[in-house]
């Protein structure tokens, strides 16, 4: 029985974005809280190196944990805000991981739903992806060609991964790559013979920003698509809203 969700958040000068994901994730933690649920919802955001008003506005938002590290790495912050959420629990068998990134808004169902399929007798969830702002036609042709949001899907993103505390453990947990960090995951996952469920009914929103922090990582992958015209509004403006 899955009794606490730890969300983990890597951020690297993430001013711009992370309000947004914060308050998505507020919500979904609510969401979770009116399920019905007996497990507890923590929310660890790490910052890697930042150097802007990322800090401010995680610290902005009730009950967001801040972990603090200078590695450059999405797959070292990942593991480093994994260890601080399994370090203040007991029993990591009881933990579900739910990861995703600081540019990326979670649905309002999705720690309930990643939680009911842990239930299940699910060790790993590995979720969907869109692009969030605007993109031309051609390259949301592209898009939309190249990904399956079904059930089943073949995708890994790190921006919508979950896995249970102690299956994490057993694997040895995210590697410190600077990209490819979730595939390698979810790759010694499938070795290993753990249950794993796709699902693309919990798709995470992602921005479709060019200055992508992971080299060869989703914003590589965007602009390599045909005619890509992201417009998600003025750059280096950052979120504003209220906690």
């Amino acid at each position: 029985m899955i009794q606490c969700v730890a969300v983990v958040i890597p951020a690297a000068n993430e001013e711009r974005h992370l309000g947004r994901c914060l308050a998505s994730v507020g919500a979904a933690r609510e969401h979770l809280y009116r399920s019905g649920t007996s497990a507890a919802a923590r929310v660890v955001a790490v910052l890697d190196g930042c150097r802007d008003g990322t800090a401010d506005i995680a610290a902005a938002f009730d009950g967001v944990e801040l972990v603090a590290i200078n590695a450059g790495s999405v797959g070292t912050a990942r593991r480093a805000g994994a260890a601080a959420a399994l370090a203040a629990t007991g029993c990591a068998r009881r933990v579900w991981l739910a990861n995703t990134d600081a540019d990326s808004e979670v649905p309002v169902d999705w720690l309930t739903s990643m939680v009911t399929k842990a239930r299940l007798g699910a060790h790993v969830v590995l979720g969907t992806v869109t692009p969030g702002g605007a993109l031309c036609p051609a390259a949301r042709a592209a898009w939309d060609s190249r990904h399956s949001l079904q059930e089943g899907h073949p995708h890994v993103h790190g921006a919508n991964f979950g896995i249970r505390g102690d299956a994490y453990l057993a694997l040895g947990g995210w590697q410190p790559f600077e990209t490819g960090e979730d595939a390698d995951l979810a790759t010694r996952a499938a070795r290993a013979g753990l249950r794993i469920t796709r699902t693309g009914s919990i798709p995470v929103v992602t921005s479709v920003r060019r200055d992508g922090r992971a080299p060869r990582g989703f914003s590589s992958y965007l602009r390599a698509l045909p005619s890509l015209d992201a417009q998600e509004g003025p750059p280096g403006r950052p979120w504003a809203g209220k906690a």
